[in-house]
């Protein structure tokens, strides 16, 4: 089979398809082979590691912690996939956890119980449509970057800033901000990147990058929010910004 036919083959896949080959086959594919799929899952906006992600999860409500089907080497091994390609094309984060669909929910209920509630009736009507509300809010917001906390683009990466008032205390204002995309960012060239590391002191615990200005050659050091990132995330942010960094010294 010649490559267009590879080509037009896996454009005929359905998503499950294109994430199995892409975990389990990768290893037996041509060379040649390869970037055809790299191409479609990108097509596709397909992230292995939130499959990793979403997969470990089923696993486990099935099966408790036992024959988890993703290890340790085949995450560094999407990773090394993946990478790559957000190094080159970009990639936006966004929150964990579901702020978009708990949002989507308040502002269908919003709209529907209280200021349509005579048009839709009671009872079941009222559900469908708060429910169909709900979706299309989703939907919306999705398109709008609702969420949406980090950014890695060809030279630069964009971090959330640590919230200055406590995230304990004032949780709920904080979220609400990040949902809003309102919590104030950091942008770093990546040239400029000279260490990235972990604190884990209770007054300054978090994420900090060290960054050296090009022209006066002094370090400032930053402190970041990645920890609104699931862990995925977080952990391909950090190898991103360390590979990067290894790359430029």
């Amino acid at each position: 089979m010649n490559l267009e036919d590879i080509k037009r083959n896996y454009e005929n896949f359905d998503d499950e398809k294109l994430i199995e080959i892409a975990t389990k086959d990768i290893k037996s594919l041509r060379k040649e082979v390869v970037p055809i799929l790299e191409a479609e899952l990108l097509k596709r906006n397909i992230s292995l590691v939130d499959e990793e992600e979403k997969t470990i999860t089923k696993t486990k409500k099935k099966q408790g912690n036992k024959n988890e089907i993703f290890t340790k080497e085949n995450i560094a091994f999407m990773n090394s996939f993946e990478i790559p390609h957000i190094l080159k094309n970009g990639k936006a984060y966004y929150v964990k956890g579901g702020i978009t669909t708990i949002f989507s929910i308040l502002l269908a209920v919003l709209l529907v119980l209280f200021l349509f509630k005579s048009q839709f009736g009671g009872g079941v009507k009222l559900i469908l449509s708060t429910i169909i509300a709900s979706v299309l809010f989703k939907m919306l917001l999705s398109k709008l970057n609702f969420g949406k906390i980090a950014e890695v683009q060809a030279a630069k990466i964009i971090l959330p800033k640590y919230p200055t008032v406590n995230f304990g205390v004032f949780r709920i204002f904080i979220l609400i901000r990040i949902a809003l995309n309102n919590l104030g960012t950091y942008e770093f060239n990546f040239r400029d990147i000279c260490n990235v590391y972990q604190k884990n002191k209770f007054a300054n615990k978090g994420y900090y990058l060290d960054i050296v200005n090009s022209a006066s050659r002094e370090t400032t050091s930053h402190r970041v929010f990645l920890e609104v990132l699931s862990e995925n995330d977080r952990n391909q942010i950090l190898e991103i910004i360390k590979q990067k960094s290894d790359n430029l010294t």
